[in-house]
């Protein structure tokens, strides 16, 4: 749908709407912070960024933002009242540890210790990612958290161990998430093989089966997981996690292709897919997808309704 400022957009120079553009999607992001949200944003010049504030239920989240897009995710987490993932990062008051598998710029991980208490192990291969969750490690430590609550791994995700390139699609700055590792040809969307490469690095990739077995993270009792159709080889990493049965649930974004091996590994260890999240209606391409130990379904069916409407009621 053409929105109201697109349409006057079209009538003004090219110039004139390029230059526009940028203050008027920066002064959206702003009026639903502080208008919205009844957030702030305020520079924190120790750790040379900006960091934003807004209510998480009765408490208040602190989230750094490095770039826009940064900027713009915060802002808009959890604005779509069908968000899943929202959803289940507010329901899980049983989370002792949570493996955040493609954390980005961290805030999920940020809002689950927040909200439970839990601790958060993030795997992020993209270094300006990295840089953002360690400064956002650093700002829930000062107000509350403990900075032992934290894990950062700094890897990819995948099914086995290795030592191999990652290529960035996009400049290496904040806020950028279209990145690829190893196997181009094992991504979404028909792979990555004619993407561009601004720049690469080598990094390590590491199994969640590893991370608690070799390394001695602390085993997952939930897992979320967004890496772009690596999914599949990640969860053929987490074999014996799954056989251990110590998840309670795990939320998957999941692209084509993937559904069916993806689902095969969760049934055979008695998981079952209790909700979905499509992201693009009429297209076939990314969900969300939670997946429930057997014994905790109906448990879960209950918070998932109990979290909706207390939500609805909120944004209401």
């Amino acid at each position: 749908m053409t929105t109201l400022a697109h349409k006057i957009s079209t009538f003004m120079p090219q110039p004139v709407s390029d230059w526009l553009k940028p203050k008027w999607h920066a002064s959206r992001e702003l009026f639903t912070l502080f208008v919205k949200h009844r957030g702030t944003i305020r520079n924190n010049r120790e750790l040379g960024c900006w960091v934003v504030t807004r209510p998480m239920g009765d408490k208040t989240l602190m989230a750094p933002a490095r770039s826009i897009r940064e900027f713009r995710r915060i802002v808009r987490f959890g604005e779509n009242p069908d968000d899943l993932v929202f959803h289940w990062i507010n329901m899980i008051t049983d989370c002792d540890v949570l493996y955040d598998v493609g954390a980005a710029n961290g805030h999920e991980g940020l809002s689950v210790q927040l909200l439970h208490g839990s601790h958060i192990v993030y795997i992020e291969m993209f270094t300006p990612s990295i840089e953002t969750i360690l400064k956002g490690t650093v700002l829930a430590a000062q107000h509350g958290a403990k900075i032992s609550d934290f894990n950062v791994v700094a890897a990819a995700c995948d099914q086995s161990e290795s030592y191999a390139k990652v290529l960035l699609h996009n400049p290496p700055v904040a806020g950028g998430t279209f990145n690829s590792f190893n196997d181009l040809g094992a991504y979404c969307r028909g792979g990555r093989e004619d993407e561009p490469v601004w720049a690469s690095q080598w990094s390590a990739s590491i199994t969640i089966d590893c991370l608690h077995e070799k390394y001695k993270i602390p085993k997952p009792t939930h897992v979320k997981m967004d890496i772009d159709g690596f999914e599949d080889r990640a969860i053929e990493g987490a074999k014996k996690t799954l056989a251990s049965r110590n998840v309670h649930s795990w939320i998957i974004e999941i692209n084509p292709g993937r559904k069916e091996s993806v689902d095969a590994a969760m049934h055979a260890h008695g998981y079952e897919d209790i909700a979905n999240f499509i992201h693009y209606k009429g297209k076939d391409d990314a969900e969300d997808h939670l997946y429930v130990r057997d014994d905790l379904i109906a448990d879960y069916k209950e918070k998932l309704k109990n979290i909706r409407q207390k939500l609805n009621n909120t944004i209401s």
